[in-house]
């Protein structure tokens, strides 16, 4: 019996401590987005270029720039990807001058990437 209760109070003790990390992990991933969340980016973060302006003032109403500068779409694949962020999350649909100076803008800067003689492994290249 005496046993038993041991046992009882090693778990309590154990159970106490994982819920303390897990309120502490809570609150750092809470302060971590606050911060991302103050977090202002500005224009210049984006490649400099013709349709920057535009580009940065209505894709960052809806996500970060880090989303754009990390991808190397086709011209035909960032022209898609307007009509997918209409239809799948709302974005307003865009069309004529100003899509066409947003798509030109972001295929000329965030386009496909050149892969070098040994397959893009920049170790090797």
């Amino acid at each position: 019996m005496r046993g038993l209760a041991m046992l009882g109070a090693g778990l309590l003790v154990a159970g106490s401590v994982a819920f303390a990390q897990d309120a502490d992990l809570a609150r750092r991933q809470a302060e971590a987005a606050a911060a991302m969340a103050e977090r202002v980016e500005e224009e210049t973060v984006l490649a400099e270029g013709e349709g920057r302006a535009e580009t940065f003032a209505y894709c960052t109403v809806c996500h970060n720039t880090a989303l754009i500068r990390r991808s190397a779409f086709s011209r035909d694949r960032w022209d898609e990807l307007m009509d997918w962020m209409a239809e799948k999350h709302g974005m307003n649909p865009i069309e004529g001058e100003f899509r066409q100076a947003i798509v030109d803008y972001l295929a000329a800067h965030y386009g496909p990437r050149q892969q070098g003689p040994r397959g893009g492994n920049p170790f090797l290249n």
